[in-house]
């Protein structure tokens, strides 16, 4: 079942449950009840039943704030239709953390930099970005010298088209590509900063399709049993991981 599914069949769980602590509640203590204190309770609830279940922290705070933005937008002036337009937008931005288990994660400076060391010093020439985001990486990449091709691909429809619109004065590609379509096989510099989830599916198709001696780097989540060949530890606020595999390199 999608994380989104669960997401929603937990929320509803929890307005039950809630539903039935209050109807015991009122044996002892005369309703109304304050609206904060329920909507706490419900957001608390929400949050325990998703770690019970093994959800993302990510996925724990979306659920904390549900009830909140449901009691704010049914607080406020505004016309229902605003509730459906940020829906929307929050689909067309996190479209991957739904279907993929993906969230939207933005890579920092320092590991630009990081990344552009990797470029110069292995000579690539062919970049791309797998989930680009809004595209800085890509454009980033454009600044090392041995790099002639940088790409990004990106599926969220409002992402690529902000990276889209932001890239177009420079000489880079953005296309809004599913990555598991993708053909590896001319990049000999591949980025990822995506999830635990893919890791594993995402590196058989790596070997499989990058060229020998091409390096994979994957910021964060390293590939499930297998020893990279370095790891670029970053002195940022996070002291963000670099996975770096060489094609045909360790086992």
């Amino acid at each position: 079942m999608p994380r989104i599914a669960v997401a929603l069949l937990i929320q509803a769980v929890a307005v039950v449950v809630l539903a039935g602590l209050v109807y015991l509640a009122s044996f002892w203590i005369a309703p109304p009840y304050n609206d904060l204190l329920l909507v706490g309770s419900l957001s608390f609830l929400t949050v325990f039943l998703s770690a019970l279940l093994g959800m993302a922290s990510w996925w724990l705070w979306i659920q904390f704030v549900f009830p909140w933005s449901l009691y704010l937008l049914l607080l406020s002036p505004l016309s229902p239709w605003w509730g459906l337009v940020i829906a929307l937008l929050i689909v067309l931005l996190f479209k991957n953390a739904f279907k993929e288990q993906v969230p939207l994660y933005l890579t920092n400076a320092k590991t630009r930099q990081a990344l552009a060391m990797i470029g110069r010093q292995n000579h690539s020439r062919c970049f791309i970005d797998l989930g680009c985001g809004f595209g800085e990486n890509v454009r980033f990449m454009t600044t090392v010298e041995s790099v002639v091709r940088s790409v990004g691909v990106e599926t969220s429809p409002l992402v690529f088209w902000i990276a889209k619109w932001r890239s177009r004065s420079y000489p880079v590609e953005i296309h809004p590509d599913d990555l598991w379509q993708v053909n590896l096989a001319e990049y000999d510099l591949v980025y990822a900063f995506l999830s635990p989830k893919p890791m594993a599916t995402l590196w058989l198709k790596v070997q499989e399709e990058m060229p020998e001696n091409g390096w994979f780097v994957s910021n964060s989540f390293h590939v499930p049993d297998v020893e990279p060949d370095d790891i670029w530890v970053l002195n940022d606020r996070r002291q963000t991981h670099l996975y770096l595999y060489k094609i045909g390199g360790k086992d």
